[in-house]
């Protein structure tokens, strides 16, 4: 008789019988950990799905600020604002003179508003005028006819992960790709966190006529407010209110007779309005552009 298979079969039985009586003692078997490359990776949090129009941009009319100047006189000031979330709207450029009562009746904006100042130049364009501020905007980049304004003058932009920023200058190579969204040419009202370069220039000296204004003003939250005022406000008083509105910077584009600031359904334009806007001289309220915001479907996936 062979012994081995004997032995073999013994061995068998007695590993058999030992994992038995661990189990049936209630105890557990502990196999090991697969290797660390088997191990799945979590699951990706779905992409965030967009605002509600009203909270992508919030209108807000007719507010009004008290206001108390250096020599202790009282003023109030009335304006209407738009607040704007960075992360989920695109820009537009809007060309074609006299277009506002079309943009009363488009659906699809959020808004319209004010970009920076031009001049008229015959034979310029399709729209015979040079922008004094670069634009890289959702359906192109439009460079500024005067350089010289361009690279002396200031800047909002949107950067890629939807940061807002204020700074100053043109719009430079390393800016193009930084950011998606890029409005030059403005004047630099007020900015918490930067001193204005030796190159700036800025567009307005100090303005003591109270024309009406547009004001962007980049909020402690982040958020994009645009301003109109109520009616013409000093330097002065304006800023006041950016003061007591507690805003981080505060920019200035063109202004006056053209000032727009038009929410389709909400805050239409009329012939009241360039009446209003342009000291009872609507003939002077022309526009070859304005800027159009939209509502982003999605933001971009982070690579």
């Amino acid at each position: 008789m062979r012994i081995w298979p004997l032995i073999a079969l013994g061995v068998f039985a007695g590993i058999a019988g030992g994992i038995s009586a661990r189990l049936f003692s209630g105890g557990s078997m502990h196999w090991p950990e697969p290797p660390a490359q088997l191990i799945l990776n979590p699951r990706e949090e779905p992409p965030p799905q967009p605002p509600s129009r009203d909270e992508i941009a919030r209108f807000v009319p007719d507010q009004r600020a008290e206001l108390i100047r250096e020599n202790g006189d009282s003023i109030a000031v009335e304006y209407s604002s738009v607040i704007l979330d960075p992360r989920w709207i695109d820009l537009e450029f809007f060309g074609g003179w006299n277009r506002e009562f079309e943009a009363n009746e488009d659906s699809e904006a959020l808004l319209f508003f004010t970009g920076p100042t031009f001049e008229k130049q015959f034979g310029r364009g399709d729209l015979d005028m040079a922008l004094h501020g670069d634009l890289m905007l959702s359906n192109g980049t439009w460079r500024a006819g005067n350089r010289a304004a361009a690279a002396g003058r200031a800047y909002i932009a949107v950067s890629e992960n939807g940061n807002l920023e204020f700074g100053y200058g043109d719009l430079t190579p390393s800016r193009e790709e930084r950011f998606r969204l890029f409005i030059g040419g403005l004047h630099a009202f007020s900015h918490k966190d930067q001193i204005p370069p030796s190159s700036y220039r800025g567009v307005y000296g100090e303005m003591r006529l109270a024309d009406v204004r547009i004001v962007y003003a980049l909020r402690s939250d982040g958020a994009l407010e645009l301003i109109e005022t109520a009616d013409g406000v000093h330097f002065n008083d304006l800023k006041l209110l950016v003061e007591q509105r507690n805003f981080k910077a505060a920019f200035l584009p063109d202004h006056a007779s053209k000032s727009r600031l038009i929410v389709p359904g909400l805050r239409p334009w009329s012939e009241e309005q360039a009446i209003w806007v342009s000291g009872g001289k609507p003939s002077i309220t022309q526009l070859p552009f304005m800027l159009r915001v939209l509502a982003r479907d999605a933001l971009p996936q982070v690579q």
